[in-house]
């Protein structure tokens, strides 16, 4: 035993060890610190994105929510507060408007904050509860279409409040755009005072709720066990499509990332352990004719890995919790205050995925010392020879599968991910070859250093191969994650513009559209088209019901409720047909009427072109022809709808209109006048939505940012490993080509050719790769459109023979520097 550690230090101070340490350390640390910080960052994207629930989550219905309900949230460790919300008319001694009447509990929000301010459309302050019993919150355009100031007297039904507070910002507000009217808070225990909640009124119940995740999944499927009809569960991606899509598309990049640098590293630990057990090759084959039995062997690799395992993946780990403190102190000017602390599992990732790397790739070429005969120490020391690489490729590939699927937890990704490896693999060995052999004859008449180059380069066509094959994936995916990284970044930066509508105007009716539009004119405001609207609900599909395609429907969405429908003739900007043709203008008015679905709803509902689909509208039948499917940007806050016909609906009688228009922060007192001269007219307020909307994109944005630059730094840092892994074969025929008279600048410029070759073989190799892996990823899992990129095909080739090129170089330039004897001994 005694032996067995002698041997180990060493190697270890003789630089033997040196790198493969290096690798598992830097395995290790890379997951770690980015597993530590896309942990937090995402915790804290989260804790923020919560705000637009005043909750973690929330329990809605259309019922009253049982006290047993509350009673179970408290047993689960569980914070509650309550909301009702219904709608009312609030009245002063000037004047009278239909308010949207929320009344809060005691312990309402539960996170974030309601902003209000002592004068409409003031500066705001933030308050961590609601009003007081006796008091009432009113926005700000109330003041003005009641005509009244702070500290005046509003009666909402049968009850009186004094008006304390202009409510600028409520941490929930809502999200629909139809239906909203002006929003009036009071305490939940004056609700039975107003006198304004009767049978048959429509008043919306919810429970806010906060806890620990485990608590919330736990009581979530308590919930769902007691499968009532009138109560649905809200997290904070069903509350906000914006923000949903946004943190689902930043996680899948965040893992995305995660398992590029687990397989980043697992090749850099395969490289430096194949170069370690071809140097140890000698010395075991010493040891056999010593006497040393193969089990003895086995036992000596064994406890080399343990310690190896043990040191390296602790020091590891220590590092990249300590590199991840370093970011955040760095970049503390960048990042939001109080980042939320990352789930404990975050600091054990790292460690466990650097163990699995290490007898994945590590063990199969160290264990399989124990064949080397001892006859090997009468020849060249190699691995080649006694481990297959059908098996160690074998092995490889499983636990690349294994750790991206630990890492990823997408079925999907990960395929895709093992499919390109194999792809890379396989062809990519094939096309170096035959790129080698081509590029042979093509610098035949280039000069004696391109000359010498090639034919190093087909010498050892079977290294070099798998160099550009490896090559090829670094390259290929770091490409895949900086063209992902822009497409992610430019959607966001598409999706909520600066000028992005952030106001909501409807319940317009036919002789005050044209008013309103005059209006709008003259302060300037710019706004969307005004599109018609009817609240209808589909029933039948070609002459029969569709309640049973409802219950058949494996999507979350509310199929039975009413929508809200419209006519055009003109598709918008933000709608792209999918499937069918687009109706246009109709040629005659008594021609079939024609509809277009929505993508989303049409597939739940197994709708297809072709169908009749049955409506009823304000009492009334109306029948259409499915002729085309949309694909609809639903967070680009322009009105938009699930079912568009080609013509006027009802005569166009029972008919109010919508649109939206961009307001800017000086000009919401022009609410006020719209409010007064158009009573019957409901504004959606957003702009306080997508400004926190847009902070949360921010956010991500940023964390995307900063992972793709840990990403990359790994990427480097295993390429430079790979090229390490190589040296002692170019070494050995540079310092001949020395001995053999040849001058320094001859011997610099063949290596300089010899590794740009392998680079610019390695880039073309990597663009084929990535415009192919692209397509997948963005079509298939961030559900993005896909265009082929010339500048990522021209980007590949120069970028690998730039950076191997020049990485290479300077790796092995000090073959130049040192006598040829020297070099010669060290190897």
């Amino acid at each position: 035993m005694k032996s067995i550690f002698t041997l180990l230090w060493r190697d270890f101070r003789g630089g033997e060890l040196t790198i493969l340490i290096l690798s598992l350390m830097l395995a290790t640390a890379t997951v770690t610190s980015i597993t530590l910080f896309t942990d937090r960052i995402q915790n804290s994207i989260l804790d923020e994105a919560t705000e637009f629930l005043a909750a973690d989550a929330q329990i809605r219905s259309s019922m009253p929510i049982a006290q047993s309900t509350l009673d179970a949230a408290a047993t689960h460790g569980l914070e509650t507060a309550q909301i009702q919300s219904f709608r009312a008319m609030a009245f002063s001694e000037k004047g009278m408007q239909l308010v949207a009447a929320k009344g809060v509990s005691a312990g309402y929000p539960l996170k974030g904050a309601v902003t209000v301010a002592d004068t409409p459309f003031g500066i705001g302050s933030d308050l961590a509860h609601g009003p007081e019993p006796g008091d009432l919150w009113l926005a700000s355009r109330l003041f003005g279409a009641l005509d009244i100031a702070i500290g005046d007297t509003v009666s909402v039904g049968d009850a009186q409040f004094t008006v304390t507070k202009a409510l600028i910002k409520e941490p929930d507000a809502p999200e629909s755009f139809f239906g909203v009217a002006p929003r009036a808070m009071m305490n939940l225990a004056d609700i039975p005072r107003t006198g304004a909640i009767q049978p048959g009124s429509r008043v919306n119940f919810s429970v806010l709720l906060m806890g620990d995740a485990a608590s919330l999944d736990t009581f979530h499927q308590a919930v769902l066990a007691a499968d009532s009809p009138h109560t649905r569960w809200v997290g904070v991606e069903q509350s906000n499509r914006n923000i949903g899509d946004a943190l689902a598309r930043a996680q899948q990049f965040l893992l995305l990332a995660g398992s590029l640098s687990v397989l980043l590293c697992g090749v850099a630990i395969a490289m430096a352990a194949r170069r370690y057990a071809g140097r140890q090759a000698g010395t075991v084959a010493l040891l056999k004719t010593f006497g040393q039995t193969p089990d003895r062997i086995l036992l000596r690799y064994a406890i080399v890995l343990l310690c190896l395992g043990v040191v390296s993946t602790a020091l590891g780990a220590f590092s990249g919790w300590g590199l991840h403190l370093v970011i955040l102190i760095a970049l503390a000017n960048l990042l939001p205050e109080g980042l939320s602390a990352a789930n404990p599992g975050a600091y054990l990732s790292g460690s466990l995925a650097g163990l699995i790397a290490l007898l994945a790739f590590a063990a199969p070429p160290l264990l399989a010392l124990r064949q080397v005969p001892p006859a090997r120490v009468l020849r060249e020391a190699g691995a080649d020879g006694f481990l297959n690489p059908k098996i160690a490729a074998g092995i490889g590939l499983l636990a690349i599968v294994a750790l991206i699927y630990f890492y990823s937890r997408d079925l999907a990704m990960t395929l895709i991910l093992a499919l390109g490896c194999m792809v890379i693999i396989g062809g990519g060995s094939l096309l170096a070859w035959a790129l080698m052999r081509a590029g042979k004859s093509t610098v035949s008449g280039l000069g004696s250093a391109w000359r010498i180059g090639f034919a190093n380069l087909q010498r050892h066509q079977g290294l070099n191969a798998i160099q550009i094959t490896i090559f090829a994936a670094l390259i290929m995916l770091m490409l895949i994650l900086v063209a992902l990284r822009t497409e992610l970044i430019q959607q966001w930066q598409r999706q909520l513009p600066d000028d992005a509508p952030n106001h909501f105007l409807f319940n317009v009716f036919n002789d005050e559209k044209p008013q309103i539009q005059a209006l709008m004119d003259e302060q300037d405001i710019p706004h969307r088209p005004f599109y018609p609207m009817l609240r209808g609900r589909l029933t039948e599909v070609n002459g029969e019901s569709v309640k049973p395609r409802v219950e058949a429907a494996e999507s979350s969405m509310d199929y039975q409720r009413e929508l809200n429908l419209t006519w055009s003739t003109t598709l918008g900007e933000d709608n792209t047909v999918t499937t069918g043709t687009w109706h246009g203008a109709a040629s005659d008015e008594s021609a079939e009427i024609e509809v277009s679905a929505e993508e989303e709803y049409a597939k739940g509902l197994h709708l297809k072109l072709g169908d009749s689909l049955t409506f009823s509208i304000a009492g009334q039948q109306v029948y259409a022809k499915l002729t085309s499917i949309r694909d609809v940007q639903w967070d680009s806050m322009n009105p938009n709808f699930f079912m568009i016909f080609s013509q006027p609906l009802l005569d166009n009688t029972a008919t109010n209109w919508l649109t939206s228009f961009y307001l800017a922060e000086d000009q919401k007192i022009w609410l006020n006048t719209l409010g007064r001269q158009f009573p019957t007219v409901s504004v959606v307020e957003l702009d306080q939505m997508i400004g926190q909307i847009q902070n949360i994109i921010g956010q991500v944005s940023l964390a995307v940012e900063f992972v793709l630059v840990l990403v990359l730094a790994a990427g480097l840092v295993v390429l430079v490993t790979s090229i390490q892994a190589s040296l002692d074969i170019r070494f050995q025929e540079s310092a001949i080509l020395r001995t053999m008279g040849a001058p320094r600048e001859l011997v610099n410029r063949i290596l300089l050719i010899e590794f740009a070759g392998l680079g610019f073989m390695a880039g073309l190799l990597a663009a084929i790769g990535a415009q192919a892996a692209l397509f997948y990823l963005q079509t298939k899992v961030f559900d993005l459109r896909f265009e082929p990129s010339i500048i990522l095909s021209l980007c590949g080739p120069l970028l690998g023979a730039l950076l191997i090129g020049f990485t290479g170089w300077a790796s092995t330039r000090r073959v130049t520097q040192h006598p040829p004897l020297t070099i010669l001994r060290n190897l």
